[in-house]
């Protein structure tokens, strides 16, 4: 088989049929809108599937359109040229839909930074980052790598509302839900990982899916069934991801919609208040489960107590991060122990086992680490910003569209405190910048 496909020949029939078929589509594509639409929707999809999780979904070939491969010294040749030719090929199919859609991001940049000029702020520190950071030329490559996923996020919140957003994120899920069913990857443990790299990473995304297909089945009676199967599907999941938190996600983010329901009818500053409340309570309760209660935590959510080798190692990280306090260290420029001893995480370890954590596992430092506590401190209003935009957008539309943004901003906050993921080019930076831009256009909209 290998020798036929090395007959050029063969290989110039093959690259001629391709040609033709992407000639075919693209006409296609000129003629009808709908199906520009569907085909930007599908790309896109597999763009955001590329990114899932913390380090990407590891299945070809997603694996091998992740972003930052462009950044690993052992990615081939093939690999790069392949990414790129495959990501110029969407762009080039789309470029007859972009006649009437590109035109808009101007104002969708102008309309960002005017509702949330913080996150504006953070997009020009990632693009300085290079200039103080310990890796210089990977930080520049990592910031135009996170630029361009900003951007992609920008343009689908610019073209689609939440109620066109909701159901094709549910099928994404969905799809992940089922490749990972197919390939569990199973640890030494038992646990799986799916195809998002590692377990909990793998719970959380499952336990997100759950929930949105739960919320589809309550608030759609015509799609319940269907819901509920692909939903239990995604507990299942859960539970062969073998993480206590992701269990405890669950609740909180069904607790919230409930919560929600009621809020919603309050007046906004008062909904505010009473959102910020949940936020707190979910996170204090969550820790005294996962930190405190070892009946529970072990016995009842199979759940080991890793939280307490994370304590015992964040406050070597905060020194590190005071050494550097305002800018940190540039995209990708701490973790990096292909320096050796020039590594800044040099010495970050837990005395007790000898474990030398690969990352923070706290989104929020992982953060503060790239772009200091002045980086850290843009996302932190920019996130309040939203979660008060979030709470006005909940007064003027319906469950469960209208209560997406708060879920986002929950989930992210939830995930991120005991796993990294926040930011970098992950699904979780995909969707803050999409609501960020989204909510935007719907608080402005409406005043």
């Amino acid at each position: 088989m290998k020798d036929i496909l090395r007959n050029p020949a063969l290989l110039f029939v093959i690259a001629g049929i391709a040609i033709i078929c992407l000639l075919i589509l693209y006409n296609n594509i000129a003629k009808n809108k709908k199906l520009a639409k569907n085909c930007e929707k599908i790309f896109t999809a597999t763009f955001l599937i590329s990114i899932s999780g913390a380090t990407g979904a590891a299945l070809m070939p997603f694996s091998k359109l992740y972003p930052p491969n462009l950044l690993n010294q052992g990615t081939t040749p093939p690999t790069i040229i392949g990414m790129i030719a495959i990501y110029s090929i969407f762009l080039l199919l789309l470029a007859p839909r972009f006649r009437y859609t590109l035109n808009k991001m101007l104002k969708t940049l102008v309309i960002t930074f005017i509702s949330n000029p913080f996150l504006g702020f953070l997009l020009i520190m990632i693009i300085l980052s290079f200039s103080w950071s310990t890796v210089p030329d990977i930080s520049f490559k990592a910031g135009l790598i996170l630029l361009a996923t900003a951007l992609v996020a920008m343009y689908v919140a610019q073209e689609y509302t939440w109620q066109e957003i909701y159901p094709w994120w549910r099928w994404i899920n969905c799809l992940i839900v089922i490749a990972s069913i197919i390939k569990p990857n199973a640890m030494a443990a038992g646990n799986w990982t799916g195809i998002l790299g590692h377990k909990n990473q793998f719970s959380f995304f499952m336990a997100q899916s759950a929930v949105l297909w739960f919320l589809n089945g309550f608030y759609y009676p015509k799609e319940r069934r269907m819901s509920i199967f692909i939903g239990l599907l995604s507990v299942v999941a859960v539970q062969k991801g073998g993480s206590g938190a992701s269990k405890i996600l669950i609740v909180v983010l069904i607790g919230l919609f409930g919560y929600l329901s009621l809020v919603k009818k309050l007046p906004v500053q008062w909904a505010f208040v009473s959102v910020v409340v949940f936020l707190i309570l979910s996170i204090s309760i969550s820790i005294v489960v996962i930190d405190n209660i070892e009946a529970i935590v072990v016995d009842g959510l199979n759940k080991d107590l890793t939280i307490t080798g994370r304590t015992d190692f964040w406050p070597q990280i905060v020194d590190k991060i005071n050494l550097q306090p305002v800018f940190g260290y540039g995209l990708n420029g701490f973790w990096r122990g292909d320096l050796g001893l020039q590594n800044p995480a040099h010495g970050i370890m837990v005395v007790k086992t000898g474990f030398v954590p690969p990352h923070s596992h706290n989104g929020f430092l992982d953060l503060a680490t790239e772009l200091g506590w002045l980086g850290l401190t843009m996302f932190a209003i920019a996130y309040f910003v939203n979660l008060a935009k979030g709470v006005a957008y909940l007064t003027q539309d319906n469950l469960p569209e209208a209560g997406l943004p708060l879920f986002i901003l929950t989930y992210q906050l939830m995930t991120n405190l005991t796993e990294t993921g926040l930011f970098g080019c992950t699904s979780n930076w995909f969707w803050f910048v999409a609501l960020t831009v989204r909510l935007g256009y719907d608080t402005m909209g409406k005043r």
